[in-house]
Formats: C-alpha cells, structure tokens, sequence
C-alpha cells in the first residue's frame, strides 16, 4: 500500500477535527444555557459515538494504513495517550449523569448539574488540546516518513 492511504486517512481526521469541535461547542453551549435530559443525551451520544469513531479511525485504520505503508516505528501508542486521558474524563462525565438520573441533586457537595456541566467543559478543552497536539505534532510527524523516501 502507498503512502498515499495515510495521507487521506490524515487529511480525514483533520477536517473531523473542526466539525467535532463545531458540535462539542454547540453541546456544551446547550448544557450551559438549558440542561436538559435531553443536552445530555445528545452530550453522551457525541462522546460515545463521534468520538469514539474517531478514535478508532486514528487508533485502528491510521495503524493499519502506516503498517500497509512499511512504517513500523512510528509509536502510534503516543497518540493514543490522549485517548485515554479523554476516556477517563468520559466516564467520570457519564457516572455523573448515572447520579443525575438517580435523582442525586449533588455531588461532593456541588450542585450536580454544574459539575456534568463543568465536566463536559474538561472533557471540549481536553479535546481541543489533543486534537492540537494531533495537527501540529504528531500528523506533521507522520507524513516526514513520506518526505524521507525522497532523501
């Protein structure tokens, strides 16, 4: 497989980098200004769903697509570092909505509400850090072993 397959797959995930960040943004606007059951469903849905298809892409495919090109020693495992720290932020985000839907009004004393409110703040600029760390560090990084073969 060429070289060319990393390059789509790169050249997808950055553009589902602006279209993520539209909708976390309009997600944590929608908790902040009307919690509803409803904002958080769709908060859950986005995490679960958007961005674990996006994980997998990067974590899976991307993987795959660099091993298809002969590029065995790019560590594909430091990217995926900043999924797990997103993961960790997830499921605390999620046990927080559990003790919402119990009816839990409070949570170590905070007002409930407030701190899925402020999780899921955590949870966009963690995103928004990784997805930098992502463009500007560890893309650039991969399509060097595409200039390499040249030299």
């Amino acid at each position: 497989m060429s070289f060319e397959k990393v390059k789509e797959i790169l050249s997808q995930l950055t553009k589902e980098h602006t279209i993520l960040l539209k909708k976390a943004e309009e997600i944590e606007e929608q908790l902040q200004n009307n919690f509803s059951q409803e904002a958080v469903e769709q908060a859950i849905k986005f995490i679960k769903e958007d961005i674990g298809e996006h994980a997998r892409v990067e974590e899976e495919d991307l993987d795959e697509a660099l091993q298809e090109a002969g590029i065995t020693d790019f560590d594909i495992e430091a990217l995926n570092f900043g999924h797990r720290t997103l993961d960790e932020i997830a499921e605390h985000f999620e046990y927080l909505v559990e003790l919402y839907k119990k009816g839990e009004k409070e949570y170590r004393g905070k007002d409930i509400k407030e701190e899925i409110i402020k999780t899921f703040h955590e949870f966009f600029q963690t995103l928004k850090d990784h997805f930098v760390e992502e463009e500007h560090f560890f893309f650039p990084d991969i399509l060097k072993y595409d200039l390499e073969r040249f030299e």
